[in-house]
């Protein structure tokens, strides 16, 4: 069987028991005196130039947020897995006594044997925090692509199982390989409890040029979309690249998405500020609304204007205050294309 077919079959399938399950949810909600309201989170990766709770509490409290996804990774993480159960505790407190709430741990965590996973898990499960990051998968251009998709489940089943220990919510956050196209990884989850594995839908790295396709995804993902994220893009033809060279949108930067680096083809995509990009953010805020999306959502940005922050460093090339600027743009302008739907 190869790839092709493996999607159509997987999209029927995914097609009859997601949507059930959606048109059950849609049903079971529709009694609601009003929807649920979300959060927009901090991403903690882009304010790691800041290393104390207070210092990063009061940069969300000027950018406008009062939740943040927390980095748990290697140095510069604001908190390192191997000390995890040390120094999450006090990191989190210090930023819930600012009045900043930890809502998701953006961790490292590709199986249950990832170092450290467990203790992860357990740590931020004790503090409240019932949602965190999920990647890692790749695989071989050589080996038969079904079997590889197949043997993921196996490392599903055993990260289910401490999920569920835990009372936790994995989020499969997309990158290269299988992982950047969306229907593989629903053919992997769709045996799995959604409660406790998901997708953290990122529209930089699943970038979709024509946004009803964006639109399908989430309708036919719904019970597996446990976070979003909000990147935007624009395709342009890439400078100085060969006249001959493929006709592709290449030059997908980190993760594989919409980033900076990397480009091959004759057109890439590039990152920009949200808003100002091909994704349609009112379209994105009815369709949540509609499928009763109840994820932590934040936006991630890889734009070099950032000067460093949009790479997770621990010091950055341009003022404080531009910094927060452009992080407070982002959030305003994903909060005023929620206006009117009840969500923010």
């Amino acid at each position: 069987m190869d790839r092709r077919t493996v999607l159509q079959w997987g999209a029927a399938t995914l097609a009859t028991s997601a949507l059930a399950q959606f048109n059950f949810a849609q049903n079971t909600s529709s009694s609601a005196a009003q929807p649920r309201k979300l959060h927009l989170d901090a991403y903690s990766r882009t304010l790691h130039w800041l290393r104390t709770p207070s210092e990063v509490a009061e940069a969300c409290h000027q950018i406008g947020n009062t939740t943040i996804d927390l980095t748990v990774r290697v140095y510069p993480g604001h908190v390192i897995p191997e000390k995890v159960k040390t120094d999450l505790p006090p990191f989190v407190n210090g930023l819930k006594r600012n009045g900043v709430t930890v809502t998701s741990m953006a961790a490292e965590i590709t199986d249950a044997d990832t170092p450290y996973a467990e203790a992860m898990l357990d740590t931020a499960s004790s503090l409240g925090i019932h949602h965190h990051w999920w990647r890692g998968f790749t695989v071989d251009a050589s080996k038969p692509y079904t079997q590889q998709l197949d043997a993921f489940k196996p490392r599903v089943a055993g990260l289910v199982k401490l999920e569920e220990k835990y009372g936790m919510k994995a989020m499969y956050h997309p990158g290269g390989g299988f992982s950047s196209a969306f229907f593989d990884l629903l053919y992997v989850l769709k045996d799995f409890d959604p409660r406790f594995v998901s997708v953290q839908y990122d529209t930089g790295n699943l970038l979709q040029t024509n946004q009803q396709n964006l639109v399908t995804q989430l309708r036919m993902g719904a019970p597996y979309i446990g976070g979003f994220v909000f990147k935007d893009a624009v395709i342009e033809p890439n400078p100085g690249a060969d006249p001959n060279a493929p006709v592709t949108a290449a030059g997908r930067g980190r993760g594989g998405g919409a980033g900076r680096g990397g480009q091959q083809g004759r057109f890439r995509n590039r990152q920009v500020p949200v808003g100002t990009g091909i994704i349609n953010l009112p379209l994105i805020a009815q369709t949540l609304k509609e499928i009763n999306f109840n994820g932590p959502m934040e936006c991630q940005p890889e734009w070099p204007e950032l000067g460093g922050a949009d790479q997770g460093r621990d010091t950055i090339t341009i003022p404080r205050e531009k910094v927060i600027e452009l992080l407070r743009r982002d959030r305003m302008t994903i909060e005023a294309a929620f206006a009117g739907t009840g969500l923010l």
